[in-house]
């Protein structure tokens, strides 16, 4: 939760711009600038804010893996139809997510993990490009299931906030359901001494599915930020500790929001933080995933420092047909529409 103390940045008097005149690799980036941020926007693979920078200390909040940001339709491996692609691609920064999270069969498509949107290319149109405000609509259709996605990213010239309207659109004759997150991850050297989680949530519950060398209890439900250790005893899980303290994997889910939900993640070394706020009612839950340089074998091979506050729907189930029973994930009627704001800000605390 952002307490009262915490801050955005103090007002100087600057200006907008955006460019739309960039490639990587293949690959469309769009950058939108003020005098507080930096934003890379890579339009040409899912959207994917790669660099979310905090100029005036150069700063950027993104994880970024060693590994680096490949084009699908270039590098591949001689095994492509497989469910994990995403990982096999992924290298850091922030990906919206949709139709699903855990790889299934749904009405007959086969859906990967994390669904289709955050590997294909996007459509893009310039909105407005002055000095005193600058945006960008995106919108893409995945290839398995006949939806819309379309967003609108906008920053002023004397706020350090990037502002977000989504809506997702049925072009069906008949309903969907859908699992729709953001995954927002964090990195070096951001987080290198460690950082502190403020966040509006009430409740928190360690994920069962993770590798044995986690840090609490799996399956427990606690008030927010107290947890449970392997030792039984309490932690506070908001504090991460500094990149150079033990390894371990976690996944937990937290919940209890109200209305709105906000997190910040803050560096008090560097005194400054990266504040997210979204409507509850449709991201009901902030997925908390670390990996500590602890998983040796695939995906991450030891090498990966990565700490994830991720806005979902839903929770991660094994059982995403049960889920979906469950009434869990959202159902989306024939030609609905869902439509939500995100907001995400340099904050000082």
């Amino acid at each position: 939760m952002k307490n009262k103390n915490n801050k955005l940045l103090p007002f100087t008097k600057g200006t907008c711009s955006i460019s739309d005149d960039w490639t990587y690799k293949d690959m469309k980036v769009v950058w939108l600038e003020n005098d507080y941020l930096k934003i890379g926007i890579l339009v040409g693979r899912g959207s994917d804010i790669f660099e979310f920078k905090y100029k005036p200390l150069d700063c950027d909040f993104m994880l970024r893996l060693a590994k680096g940001i490949r084009n699908p339709l270039q590098d591949f491996s001689q095994m492509r139809n497989t469910p994990n692609q995403f990982e096999d691609y992924y290298y850091g920064g922030w990906q919206e997510i949709l139709p699903n999270s855990p790889t299934f069969n749904y009405r007959g498509a086969s859906l990967g993990q994390h669904g289709e949107i955050s590997l294909i290319p996007w459509k893009y149109s310039i909105v407005d490009n002055d000095a005193e405000k600058v945006s960008i609509k995106l919108w893409a259709r995945p290839l398995r299931l006949p939806i819309k996605i379309e967003k609108t990213l906008k920053i002023m010239y004397d706020k350090p906030t990037l502002f977000i309207e989504e809506n997702i659109v049925n072009e069906s004759n008949t309903h969907l359901d859908i699992m729709w997150g953001h995954h927002i991850a964090f990195g070096l050297p951001f987080l290198e001494n460690g950082a502190l989680i403020e966040c509006n949530a009430k409740k928190m519950i360690f994920e069962q599915a993770m590798p044995d060398s986690r840090r609490f209890k799996p399956g427990v439900e606690t008030d927010w930020p107290s947890a449970i250790n392997l030792n039984d005893q309490k932690e506070n899980a908001s504090i991460i500790p500094a990149e150079s303290e033990f390894p371990y994997s976690e996944l937990s889910y937290l919940s209890g929001f109200g209305e709105k939900g906000n997190y910040s993640i803050i560096d008090s070394d560097r005194n400054l933080g990266f504040h997210l706020s979204w409507e509850a009612n449709i991201f009901k839950y902030l997925w908390y995933w670390q990996e500590r340089y602890s998983t040796q074998d695939a995906p991450w091979w030891g090498n990966t420092y990565a700490v994830a506050l991720e806005p979902w729907t839903s929770r991660w189930t094994p059982d995403p047909q049960q889920a979906i029973n469950n009434g869990e994930w959202l159902s989306i009627p024939k030609d609905g529409t869902i439509s939500t704001k995100l907001s995400a800000s340099a904050i000082i605390p």
